[in-house]
This record gives structure tokens, sequence and C-alpha cells, in this order.
């Protein structure tokens, strides 16, 4: 059973809900109302309010006037919106105040209401959390949650109690802002572990299943089948493949289609973040490195292991008798570098590995992330100008690689403020700098000893220190992993980097 009321006000209300759930109909837009939150309604304004009977419901409806020169210190002038409240404790006191003033006889206690009224103003101001981008900050938290407590029993009821809303209006806000519902971003979460360990560990279904937190093999069989569109099974044994690469940028195409070759270049230094993921599990470690002798290298060392690799992954810039070489090991694909693009390499590789829906499926989380780091950015960093400064040697550079180029200012659509002309890289000296003066500044340092030097000096330069990048603490030090790597996965990482240390610098 539910009860309607609809009314026109000619006073100021405010509407506080403190247990159950209130709907509040305004034209043509509802607000749940739950547990710590409010919502403040200006005179002439006309709505409806649903309240469900079949619960116990709590709420106060306190009607208020006010002068002109109060509305613009009091929150009344966000009337019209829904307000979340941080604490509740005192407000809720401060309610209960008021209303047993309003039953005394004591006249004089109407000034008494008066003051305790101002102070439940004063109280609410302090914990309001109203903001559209506080409501989007709690949820993306939620999100986080689901990342790291996957292997744990979730229900969206916990999800909305850590915002503080109705269960119903969680669900509405998840899907409107991530495009899915909560409960279909925990499944994918918990498929795409599954993966990995279906691929990386020895274990059973039941195993892997309890991991992801699906107490059910069985269950967890059908929901993987159901996302992937082959049993958990064929999906291990379409991923124990003996693949070959001679370069670690081939990881980066590799990762996103939940591949790991059986031998690769691998360093502890260089391109850390594969060797940390993948390194286990790579049974052949290459050297690292693109020139010839590096290469020839490496062709004798899989020559001696006398094992025929069922594909063999190398970029176009190996001589002829390093391919024949390669070839009497198993089929080789050449990859054309420098002719695809990142996105046309990852469907290349894809059709090879005839894994077209795992690539088409990453290029869709990969649109979204960038799509959510563009909505963080653009009010503050939309005219926001950036230069990339590499410090290698005893020289600084100008650059904009193929990777800045394609996703900092195609996909993020960043502006620029360097005067490059068709070039790559530029020398430029702190004077010119100075003079293009750019509002955030992107450093990449060569780790050698020459370039930290450089690095070092150039940051007591008076020059430097008065540039408006480095007086506003907008200077960012960039690692070779994953700003100086041309794949997919590095360029995912980047897109995910920027947000984060853009956003929690303009949140500070």
């Amino acid at each position: 059973m539910k009860r309607y009321e609809q009314q026109n006000l000619e006073s100021n209300y405010i509407l506080l809900v403190t247990k159950g759930e209130v709907n509040v109909t305004k034209d043509d837009k509802q607000y749940y109302l739950t547990k710590n939150s409010m919502y403040i309604c200006s005179k002439q304004k006309h709505l409806a309010l649903q309240i469900d009977l079949e619960n116990v419901v709590t709420a106060y409806l306190i009607r208020f006037d006010m002068h002109e020169k109060e509305q613009n210190i009091i929150p009344v002038k966000e009337a019209g919106e829904k307000i979340y409240l941080a604490q509740t404790g005192e407000i809720i006191e401060l309610c209960n105040r008021l209303v047993w003033l309003s039953k005394s006889p004591i006249k004089e206690d109407q000034l008494l209401g008066q003051a305790n009224f101002y102070m439940l103003l004063h109280a609410i101001v302090k914990n309001r959390i109203s903001s559209d981008r506080n409501l989007l900050g709690m949820l993306e938290k939620t999100k986080q949650h689901i990342q790291y407590h996957f292997h744990e029993s979730i229900q969206v009821k916990d999800l909305a109690q850590m915002m503080n809303i109705s269960s119903k209006y969680y669900m509405e806000l998840f899907r409107k802002q991530f495009g899915l519902s909560a409960t279909q971003y925990l499944t994918k979460v918990r498929i795409e572990a599954s993966k990995w360990l279906l691929i990386k560990e020895n274990k059973t279904l039941r195993e892997i299943a309890s991991e992801v937190g699906y107490k059910d093999e069985f269950y967890f069989s059908r929901r993987f089948k159901q996302e992937v569109g082959v049993s958990p099974s064929l999906f291990m044994k379409s991923r124990r493949k003996n693949i070959v690469v001679v370069d670690s940028s081939f990881f980066g195409l590799l990762a996103p289609l939940h591949y790991i070759p059986v031998a690769a270049p691998l360093h502890p230094t260089w391109r850390f973040y594969y060797y940390k993921e993948f390194g286990n599990h790579v049974v052949t470690h290459l050297v690292v490195g693109r020139t010839p002798p590096i290469l020839n290298e490496n062709i004798m060392l899989l020559q001696r292991k006398n094992i025929q690799y069922d594909l063999i992954l190398c970029l176009d810039n190996i001589n002829e008798e390093q391919l024949t070489s390669l070839q009497k090991l198993g089929h080789v694909y050449q990859l054309a570098w420098t002719r695809l693009s990142w996105r046309e390499q990852l469907l290349e590789v894809a059709r090879l590995l005839d894994a077209e829906n795992e690539a088409n499926n990453w290029l869709i989380e990969y649109e979204q992330a960038v799509q959510k780091a563009v909505a963080c950015l653009e009010t503050t960093y939309h005219e926001q100008t950036f230069l990339f400064l590499l410090v290698m040697g005893n020289k600084c550079y100008q650059y904009q690689d193929r990777s800045i180029q394609e996703v900092l200012l195609g996909d993020l659509g960043l502006r620029l403020a360097n005067t490059l002309t068709g070039e790559e890289q530029q020398s430029v000296t702190v004077g010119q700098l100075a003079k293009i003066n750019p509002d955030v500044i992107m450093v990449l340092v060569y780790e050698d000893e020459e370039s930290m030097q450089t690095w070092s000096e150039l940051q007591v330069d008076e020059t430097w220190l008065e540039l408006k990048s480095v007086r506003n603490r907008s200077v960012y030090r960039l690692t070779h992993f994953p700003w100086r790597d041309y794949a997919p996965l590095p360029h995912y990482l980047m897109v995910k980097e920027i947000e984060k240390r853009l956003t929690s610098k303009s949140s500070s």
C-alpha cells in the first residue's frame, strides 16, 4: 500500500528522511529520499510525495520563511535538488528539538525555535555532499570496492548502503554512469579474473570458481560460457599455444587477448610491468632490444631449444636472413609496426589467434575508459595546454610520439603547447620553455647519469622555477612504461594514469 500526497507550497519546506523511503516528484523529475538524504523545496512549487506504508518511514517536513538576504547564505538556493548528508546525528537532534518547541505553549519558545532552525541550516550546510561530482565520486568508490572485493559476497544493498541511498536509486545511478548494472559489472570483473587464473594457475575449476566469488563450480561454468561464448576448459585449451614474441611490445598486444607467450624478451627493469605480470609464466626469457646483434642472439637461443612453435611474432624490421632462420622454427608473422595503427595491430593479431571477440570487447572497454577520462578532465583541463618534455643526455626535447598523438591528443583531446612542426622531437632550452609557458608539463627522464644530472640542474634553474606549470605544481614525472610503448595495453594504462594524476590534483 502506498500513500500519495500532492500540494502547492506557499512556503519553503525541508523534507528530511531518517528511515524508510519517500519518493518526491517535481514536474517530471523523481527523487528517492532515503536515510541521510533530504530535499529542499521553495514556495509555489507543485510536487507529489509518495510514501511506502508497508515499511516504517520516519521523515521531518519543516516549513519556513526567510528574507531575501538570507537566501544567499542558506541552502534554499538549491531548492528543487536532492541533498546528501555526511552525518545526520546533529541534524536529527535539532529536528526533534524543533518538533518539541513547536508544541510548546510558552510564547518565548518561538525564539528558541528560530535559533534552533538556524542551527539546523548551519548543520545542513556543514554536512551536505549534494554535488554531482561528490555523488559520482562515491559511486566510483563502490565500483572500486567491486574491483578489490569481487571474490567476496557482494550485494547491491550493501553497495547502496555505502552511499546511503536506496538500492533502486543506486542501480539507476550505476547503470546510467557505467552503461551496465552493478551485478553485470561484478560478473564482468569475476570472469576477467577467472580468465587469468585459467591461463596462469594449475588449479581445478572448483578452486578457480571459489577464488573469484562463486561457491558453485557448475554455476561458474555456466556464467563463464554465457559471457565468453565457450566453456572454461575450452578457453583454457585455446590459450595454450606455443607463441614466441621477439619484441617485448607484443605483450601489450597479447595481454588484451589473454595470451602469454612461451618465449619473450623480459628484463626486471625495462618494462618491469610485463616482468612482474608474466615473468613466471614465460618459459624462455629472451634479451630485450631491437638491434640486429640482439635479434641474432635471440634467434640463436630459440634454435638451441629445438622446439617447433605455433606462431612467432616479430616486427617488420628483421632482415631476410633472420626471417629465414625464424621460419625454420614455426609460422612467422611480421607486424607492420609503422604502417598500422595500434587498433589495427590489435585486430590483426586477434585475427591470427582467432580472438576477434576478445579484441572487440577490449576496445569497447578502452573507449569507455577514454570517455570517463574526458568527462573528468574537460571541466578543468579543457583549455589547458600541455607540453611533453624528454630529458636525454645533456639536452631537453619537446616530443610527441605516436602514442601522444593518437591517445593524448586524438582520444583525450588534450591541447599541446609546444611548437613542433611535423617532428617527433626537437631540442628546447629553458628560455624557450618560458616563451611557450605551458599550463602542464609531463617530463620523462632517461635514467642514465648524465640525463639525471641535467634534470637535477633544470629543477633549480631560476627560469624553470618561474614557469606557470612549475609554480602551480603541474609538472608530472613519467616513466618509460607505459609512456614510451606503442601498444594497446600501455595506451589503456596511460589513459587511466593521466585521469588519476590530473583529477587528484584538481580535487585537492
